[in-house]
């Protein structure tokens, strides 16, 4: 990817913040049916448990019970749906270009965690590129590359007991969804094609899911209303994670 041409984004990971809360939200999910990776721990200092997908995942996040939030940036996020993840195949380019287009970037940042991969104890590599002011406010967004792809989606964590393999639909609240939609579309190098109106509100299609944007009256900003999840791309919605079902632990 240059910093001129950025190839198409396709859509990472959804966030789901569980703060130290992080065992009973996995709990959570388990008890739906899904078959969560092992606890791992972030250099920065935080904890994650995945729910690995076809081409995108899920993350379950936050710091283990009685020890203190060591990542800024996460500190005071709230239980819940919590952050859009954005794939890039060269950070560098990637904060070159969000820098070009006027958006308040930060240098990208080394990110990694322990794994297993092969029977053999592995290194996860990210670099991340976020933002010191997000560019849609109320909303946490922020773009990763997989520097080794192959230890995140294993083969075994792909399969889960209640089916489930696909996230072809997250659903987001906004008070204005033309200025939102506008934003999207610089922030990812979107076509205008990529971007529908309907009487629902507005449709942003990647390569891998689509973001439905629905008008709300808030003053909380942007906000992730729902994903929902399908047992593959052709198969009906058959799941939805909103923020009831986050906070039902």
């Amino acid at each position: 990817m240059s910093s001129n041409h950025p190839t198409e984004y396709l859509f990472d990971h959804l966030v789901i913040m569980g703060r130290d809360s992080l065992s009973e939200l996995s709990q959570t999910f388990t008890s739906q049916g899904f078959h969560l990776t092992p606890l791992a721990h972030h250099n920065l200092g935080s904890s994650n448990r995945l729910i690995m997908l076809d081409s995108s995942y899920i993350e379950l996040l936050g710091w283990e019970k009685g020890k203190p939030i060591q990542r800024a940036e996460i500190a005071n996020q709230a239980i819940g749906l919590d952050a859009l993840v954005f794939r890039t195949d060269d950070a560098d380019a990637c904060y070159s270009h969000l820098k070009a287009s006027g958006f308040a970037v930060n240098p990208v940042q080394d990110l990694s965690r322990e794994g297993e991969f092969m029977g053999e104890t592995v290194l996860v590599q990210f670099k991340t590129v976020r933002f010191s002011e997000q560019p849609i406010p109320g909303l946490r967004i922020y773009f990763c590359e997989h520097l080794n792809p192959e230890y995140v989606w294993q083969k075994a964590w792909l399969s889960h007991p209640n089916k489930m393999g696909h996230l072809p639909l997250i659903t987001l609240a906004s008070p204005d969804i033309s200025q939102t939609a506008a934003t999207f579309q610089r922030l990812l190098n979107l076509s205008k094609q990529s971007i529908v109106s309907d009487t629902t509100g507005i449709r942003i299609s990647l390569p891998n899911i689509e973001l439905h944007i629905q008008a709300v009256d808030s003053s909380q900003g942007v906000f992730i209303q729902d994903a929902r999840l399908s047992q593959s791309p052709s198969d009906p919605v058959d799941f939805i994670i909103d923020h009831h079902f986050c906070t039902q632990h």
